[in-house]
């Protein structure tokens, strides 16, 4: 009875709360829309991620061929004027392991591993597969990326950005007259980001041509794209 009680007693102070919230008027309308906007710039430096792997039986004899396979690749940099602009992006050295068959008996260790990616900043693009090529003459067993960047992007990012807030404004007066109204003051703006689909996304991609002759790495366009997320008030025309 007591449960019984207090239920109806929760209803009764929640009667007058709701006929309250129905009495209150409606908030104005409103309009939403998202503008996009995109420049493309052409790079105007790479970076080379070099990978030198040894493999031996022990720990420090890893590390030691390693470092000498390392320091080869330096002093190939050297000559090429790059010393300044190579450093060491990550080293290590441990375990190594192999993958036996049958595969269901589990990996077993074979030796050690070391492992050092040297990372070279160009500010000429055309040193790029003349790089890749020397470091592979003189012990490097792989390179880990070709990544390219231009000074310009943060200009293209602004330039982006605002041509999405226009588009975005042009989209909620033809949104509104199609309504019947007519765009009011602005309530809210701002850069879509995040994990949001309609991010700012800038992409960077890398075409190489691996084959008996000289590499060749040929930088696309970076696309720098941006989103802008605004709010409107809607006036209602008669």
């Amino acid at each position: 009875m007591r449960h019984l009680l207090l239920v109806a007693c929760s209803l009764a102070l929640a009667s007058p709360l709701a006929a309250q919230q129905r009495e209150r008027p409606d908030d104005p309308p409103e309009i939403e829309t998202v503008g996009t906007g995109e420049r493309r710039v052409a790079p105007d430096r790479a970076s080379i991620h070099l990978l030198i792997e040894t493999r031996a039986p022990g720990a420090a004899s890893a590390a030691g061929s390693n470092a000498r396979a390392v320091q080869a690749v330096r002093d190939t940099l050297r000559r090429l004027g790059l010393d300044s602009a190579t450093t060491t992006a990550s080293y290590n050295v441990g375990p190594d392991y192999e993958h036996p068959r049958p595969a269901d008996q589990g990996p077993r260790r074979s030796g050690y591993v070391a492992r050092t990616v040297l990372r070279v900043a160009l500010s000429r693009l055309d040193q790029t597969g003349r790089v890749i090529d020397a470091g592979l003459a003189r012990g490097a067993t792989g390179v880990e990326g070709v990544m390219f960047e231009s000074s310009a992007v943060e200009e293209a990012r602004r330039e982006a950005i605002a041509e999405a807030a226009r588009a975005a404004r042009r989209d909620a007066e033809s949104l509104a007259r199609a309504l019947g109204g007519r765009v009011g003051p602005l309530l809210s703006s701002s850069t879509v980001g995040g994990n949001d689909p309609r991010r700012l996304n800038v992409m960077m991609r890398v075409e190489q041509g691996f084959g008996g002759g000289a590499t060749e790495v040929t930088p696309n366009e970076i696309v720098v794209r941006a989103g802008v997320a605004t709010r409107w008030r809607f006036i209602a025309e008669p």
